[in-house]
């Protein structure tokens, strides 16, 4: 049967937003009557994964800022649909229907700032997951959301790789100045970092005697 993606209706999103209670930790996602508003004034669009028979799996995408990048905000399968594959085959459909844009952006928390093993491991595969899509974690950049530090993972579609990563703090700060406005943009921090090996070369310089 033919897997669809249709556009998740108001009436839709607070059986949706008890999904993402489950899905997501706290601070991952918006209030429910934030997120209603920023749906209804297109800066995030809700997204429902059908396969043919039932409603599978979900996504939250902030694809309204005029820089032409899409941050997928949430993405889950259900519960009852998992391990087969789905979260995948959703993700390839909507880079589809994003073809036109510049770029995707996402965010993954840092497997190394887990609290747990099993947190750990899940960041480990969320980012796996993105990667196997042709999403790269953005190299030498220090960046936190609401006080939760993250990777930022891109896959470049009209833009380049190289364009992407040259530019992912303005591009980051400008879909979020849609989604918070400027009252909270201090909440987000991003600052590029040197290499390790850059960092070493340089202590290496200050210790030493000519």
């Amino acid at each position: 049967m033919d897997k669809t993606i249709r556009k998740m209706i108001p009436a839709e999103l607070e059986s949706i937003y008890q999904r993402i209670e489950l899905d997501f930790a706290v601070g991952e996602y918006a209030p429910l009557n934030v997120l209603a508003k920023q749906i209804e004034k297109g800066v995030q669009q809700g997204s429902i994964f059908h396969n043919g028979e039932n409603d599978v799996a979900y996504s939250i995408c902030a694809d309204g800022c005029a820089n032409g990048y899409v941050l997928i905000s949430l993405l889950s399968v259900y519960n009852d649909f998992r391990a087969l594959g789905l979260g995948s085959t959703f993700l390839e459909a909507l880079i589809r229907n994003y073809s036109l844009k510049q770029g995707v952006v996402v965010e993954v928390e840092k497997p190394e700032n887990s609290r747990t093993d099993e947190e750990r491991l899940l960041c480990e595969k969320r980012i796996k997951f993105y990667q196997k899509a042709g999403f790269n974690l953005v190299p030498n950049i220090d960046y936190s959301i609401w006080d939760v530090p993250m990777h930022l993972m891109v896959l470049p579609l009209n833009a380049s790789m190289n364009t992407m990563n040259k530019m992912i703090g303005q591009i980051i700060r400008e879909i979020y100045i849609g989604l918070m406005g400027k009252r909270y943009i201090h909440k987000l921090e991003f600052s590029y970092v040197l290499p390790q090996d850059i960092k070493r070369d340089d202590q290496d310089q200050k210790g030493s005697t000519l």
